[in-house]
């Protein structure tokens, strides 16, 4: 039953927390607050949707190469918090060449799009990736060697 709650709902909610940490990560350096401590009610509005929209293209970017990486980690139960902040930076760097290929963003973008990826990976191992492959081991009960009866 565990292993069913783990794929119905901690991976997704863990994909899904990813997706609002990276784009907070990725809108958060360029957000420029206005002076004075005072927020106008539009400004917020206005960075709320943009918040969902980073979330919703970031999740709508990694989805298919984040499901190919989950299932590789729950089948050979790759747990490693160094793995997935590995994944996550190739996944970031693979962005930026994607995206941008010859054609080199400002360093603040570059920057931004990896940290965002770093956080992407760093949450979605906090929440879910720490425990990749858990569901496989605890079906096997280990056998208890026969005792000497004397």
């Amino acid at each position: 039953m565990s292993t069913v709650l783990r794929f119905l709902f901690v991976i997704p909610f863990g994909f899904v927390a990813a997706c609002l940490t990276a784009a907070f990560a990725l809108l958060w350096p360029f957000l420029e607050l206005p002076p004075g401590g005072v927020v106008d009610p539009v400004f917020l509005f206005h960075a709320t949707i943009a918040f969902a929209a980073q979330s919703a293209q970031i999740g709508s970017v990694v989805l298919l190469p984040f499901a190919f990486f989950v299932v590789a980690t729950e089948l050979f139960a790759l747990s490693s918090v160094v793995l997935h902040l590995a994944a996550g930076l190739l996944g970031g760097v693979a962005v930026l060449f994607a995206t941008y290929g010859r054609d080199v963003p400002h360093m603040s973008v570059q920057t931004a799009i990896l940290v965002a990826s770093i956080c992407f990976a760093l949450v979605y191992w906090i929440i879910a990736g720490h425990r990749a492959g858990r569901w496989r081991r605890s079906g096997a009960q280990p056998v208890s060697a026969p005792t000497p009866e004397g």
